[in-house]
Formats: C-alpha cells, structure tokens, sequence
C-alpha cells in the first residue's frame, strides 16, 4: 500500500510515503516470500539493514536504493550491498514503480521501523546532492586514467565543464527558493555528468563485446537491420538463444526422432540459425549459439503431444517436496518452470545428441551452455531447505540407492552420505560439460558457460560445479551472470571466479543493466570494475531490452574504437 504524495511549502519540498511491508525478512517474517530470492515476493517493498547481511540476495526483477546516513547515494536494479551505516529499500511490481517515482540519488529517507512506514523527501539540494557526487566520480575516474598513455579526456572534460556551470546556476536558483528552476538546472547538470563519464572510459582494443537475443525477426531482412544495429553499438559477438523452453529455431532432427516438435512454430518455413550465421560471418561478426540445457519453460505440457515431457514424463526433475508425485511438476522459484534431469542417461543423451547436431551442421562461432545446472533451492540454511532440493526422479533414487542403499529422499543434511547425494548430482550436470569438447570435434569455437559467481552458493543451490570445469579445461570462458548494478558486486565477482579459477579461464560477465532498466551508466561502471578485476568482456542482457540510451552510453566510447 503506498501513501499519497504531498507537496509542503512553496512546491520546495516533494515527499511520499509507503508501507514497507518487512524489515530483515526471512522464510518466517515473510512467509508469501518464502521461496522468493532475498525474501521478496510480489508488489512488495522490503527494506534490508546490516542484521540482514552482507547483501540483499535479490533477483533482476526489481530496483534497490542504498541508504547511507539518511541519504539514498545509489540506485540499482538488484542483489545491492547493505552498508554498515545505513540499510537498502527494495521494491518488486508497484513498490518498485514507488522507487522509480519517488526516490533518486540525493533523496532524504525516513524510516519508521514501529509502524513500518517509510518515507522519501526529495528537494533542490537532493537534486543537487545527485549533481555534484556525480561530478565528483567523473573528476575520480579522469585522474585515474591521467596516467595512461595516449588517453585523451577533452570530451569528457568538455561535458564536465558544462556540468560545473549547470550546478553553479541551479544553486543560485536554489538559493532564491526557485524549486522548479534548481531542479531543472541540476537535472542537465546531471545530464552533463554522465555524457562526461560515459566518455571518460576508454576503448580496450580486442576486449570481448556480446549480446544475448532471443530472436523474434521474422525473415532475413529483419536480421539484417537487427545485425547491423548490434553491429553499430561496437558488439561483435551475438548470443543467439538457439535452443529454449524445450525447442530449437531450426527444423531439428534430433527433436523430430524422438517425438518432439522439430522447430519453433513461430519459425516454421525457414531456418533462422542459418540465415543469423550467414549475415553475422558477412560483417564480421560471430555467432555463439545459445543453448538452455536443462531449462523447459512453463508451457502446459499436458495439452501438447508434441512436448518433451508429454512423451517422456520420466525425465522431469522433482523436486523433494514432490518425489511421490507421479506426474512432472514445475519450480515456483524458476517462473514455474519445467526442468530436465541431469541424471538421467537418456536426457544426457538427448541433449547431447542435439548439441552434436547443432555444432556439426551450422558453422557457429561459439557454444554458450545456460541453465546448464539443476532448479534453485533455497539456501542451506533456512527452514524448508531440505523440501525444496531437487533431483529426486524414480531414476535418480534408484541409481544413488544401488552405491549407497539409501533412498536421497529419506537423508537429512547431517546424513554421512548427504554430501555423496550432493555430489551425486553435482557430477551429473558436469558429465554433459565434460563432453563438450569432444562434441565440437576440430571445430575452432568458444564453449563457454552461463554460471552464479557466488561459488558456495551456486555450487549448494544450484549444484552448478563450475570450479571443476575450470580445472579440467572443459570451458573456455565464462558468463558469470552479475544481477545487480553495483560496481563493487561485479568487481567483487570477477575476482572470487579468478581466485576459484586460479585464472584459467577467460571472464566476460553479463550484465542486466538494460533489462532492469537502470541508469545506463551503470553498465560503464560495471565494465570498467570488472575490467580492473581482470575480466576480459562483457555480455549485455539483452537485445529486447537494449534501447537507444544504452547504445549510445557504451558507443559513446567504451565500445567505440574511433573515440580518442
């Protein structure tokens, strides 16, 4: 529920409340958000202090405003750290719009804890604070990169100047109590600021630039425009989603032996994978197919013959809390989505057969495994965890029972052989990365992985074993996906995967900026933090979202060879 806005004073001051409806929330305090990451369900507005820990935990699907002393200093779209000396406002749905109206960097917080109401002040000196801490971090970002040969920071400094001028006029205006004209003014200022810090990063020549698309172009034309846009933006890398929700965009073989449907519907009569490939390789462009290992979508399988688990119902993962549930059963955590088990022989052969089809028919520059792990659980160390594990297929419970003559769904975690379990079906999703590399034969392309940074967790939750893979050279690179806009998240990601890593392998993180919809400086930030960790790319998520302001933010330079 939110409070309505008022306005006090001469229009000087604009404040609004909301109900905040958990402080600290867990499994218990917020049983609706139970299964939900960081204890965040629907439409609702959490706020997260230190006795929460290091880091909201939340996913992609909200926005996020850290509050320092009173004082909202950042805004991001997810997963934000708490500082010692403040908390964070988190909003999904309409507590998000509440966020996105109603708070920006400079805003005054007033929380009520006993009521649990919060409230936002916002005047000329929250515009100005924005304005000037703005500043500040361009003129940081120049002396850093003073030093480094042949960087040039004319433009940047040109953009800067006119942001110092914008502030000084919109404080004289807020001087005179002119609301609307302080406001106005300190607006461009800040404009100003991120044109000057946009063109403050330089241009790393042969870093690694991608795009995730799920394409919906309809004939080659289509792909042609989508190319040369992607093109345009200094991205030479194209994560075609290949493979998705059970189905491929072209007409599959391997699908149609087995039963299912050989293409996408929406693509039938041509094949785009060939068309995407053979406009990319005429501008120099690459294309890596990206591939949804596990992941089925929340199609209603029932109502389609055609569906992988109408055919073969036995391939389901189940999910504990199902196991003698006869029938597949989707994750509420994952859009209530079907997945695939990884211990299953015939699903590890299914795929495999289709990956070989995949690599050995089209001439793909890269292989991009996602989903390649098992549904989210949620953490080890909260109520319902065990319940909320998966892997518990007839076929997996038989197998794990012949070595260990215990059923996986009878264990507790303080089980002797509760790690051998979890082993168990960790190995089953690296067998299939194992035998990548053998798949694409003497094929010269990239095998790189989607991976969660957060190892311990990932490696629990997920059972996504990713350290194994880089010490067995099975991937060339990884896509760790970093679902939050703070810098100091990315840079901190990067340089965890290296030290699991030893830095075997290269890193280009993707980052959500343009699908969250948030400042499109944040990407720079996040590329030049990673860039410092010793990442060695970007992947942005994803081309729907993509919009003119994030083009222009990375072409400005970041991604723009010719900008000196």
């Amino acid at each position: 529920a939110q409070i309505p806005t008022d306005t006090l004073g001469l229009a000087n001051v604009v404040t609004s409340q909301s109900i905040v409806n958990a402080i600290d929330p867990s499994s218990s305090a917020n049983p609706t958000a139970a299964y939900y990451p960081g204890f965040r369900a629907g439409n609702q507005l959490i706020v997260y202090t230190p006795a929460y820990g290091a880091a909201t935990g939340t996913n992609e699907f909200g926005q996020e405003a850290t509050v320092v002393n009173g004082v909202v200093v950042k805004l991001s779209g997810s997963n934000s750290y708490i500082p010692n000396n403040g908390f964070v406002i988190s909003g999904h749905g309409k507590a998000k719009q509440w966020i996105n109206n109603n708070i920006i960097v400079g805003s005054k917080i007033n929380l009520d804890k006993t009521n649990k109401i919060i409230e936002s002040v916002t005047s000329s000196e929250s515009y100005l604070f924005q304005a000037n801490y703005k500043f500040r971090e361009v003129k940081s970002v120049l002396v850093q990169y003073s030093s480094e040969t042949d960087y040039s920071a004319q433009m940047s400094e040109n953009y800067l100047e006119k942001t110092g001028l914008y502030i000084d006029n919109a404080s004289k205006e807020a001087e005179k109590g002119n609301f609307n004209s302080a406001k106005e003014l300190a607006n461009m200022a800040s404009v100003y600021a991120d044109k000057a810090f946009h063109y403050a990063v330089p241009y790393v020549k042969d870093e690694f630039k991608g795009i995730w698309i799920r394409p919906t172009q309809k004939n080659p034309e289509e792909v042609s425009i989508a190319l040369d846009e992607i093109k345009k933006s200094g991205i030479d890398n194209v994560f075609l989603e290949t493979y998705y929700h059970g189905y491929t965009i072209f007409p599959s073989k391997t699908l149609k032996s087995y039963g299912v449907k050989e293409q996408r519907p929406e693509f039938q009569g041509w094949n785009p994978l060939e068309v995407w490939i053979k406009e990319a390789h005429k501008r120099n462009m690459k294309i890596h197919v990206w591939f949804q290992t596990f992941y089925l979508g929340n199609e209603d399988y029932t109502k389609n013959k055609e569906h992988v688990l109408y055919l073969y119902p036995e391939w389901a993962n189940v999910q504990r809390r199902n196991a003698n549930t006869k029938k597949p059963m989707p994750s509420a955590s994952e859009h209530y989505g079907y997945f695939l088990d990884p211990a299953n022989p015939n699903v590890q052969e299914y795929l495999q057969r289709l990956l070989s089809e995949i690599l050995a028919s089209y001439d793909v520059d890269g292989l991009n495994i996602d989903y390649i792990r098992y549904p989210a659980s949620l953490s080890k160390g909260f109520p319902g965890f065990l319940d909320s594990t998966w892997g518990y297929s007839d076929f997996a419970r038989c197998d794990f029972y012949k070595t260990y003559g215990i059923d996986p769904a009878q264990l507790t975690i303080y089980d002797q052989v509760w790690q051998d379990w979890v082993k168990y079906r960790q190995d089953k999703v690296t067998n299939i990365v194992s035998k990548l590399k053998s798949i694409k034969g003497a094929k010269n392309l990239l095998i790189s992985a989607v991976i969660f940074p957060d190892y311990s967790e990932s490696a629990i939750v997920k059972l996504q074993n990713w350290t194994f893979w880089a010490e067995n050279n099975y991937i060339d690179a990884f896509t760790p996906l970093v679902l939050g806009s703070d810098e100091n998240l990315a840079e901190n990601h990067i340089k965890n995967i290296k030290n699991f890593t030893n830095g075997r392998i290269k890193i280009y993180p993707g980052f959500f900026e343009a699908f969250t919809q948030t400042d499109p400086t944040d990407i720079i930030r996040q590329i030049r933090a990673a860039r410092a960790a010793g990442a060695s790319g970007a992947v942005i998520f994803d081309y729907a979202h993509f919009d003119k302001k994030y083009k222009d933010a990375l072409y400005a330079r970041v991604f723009n060879e010719k900008t000196k």
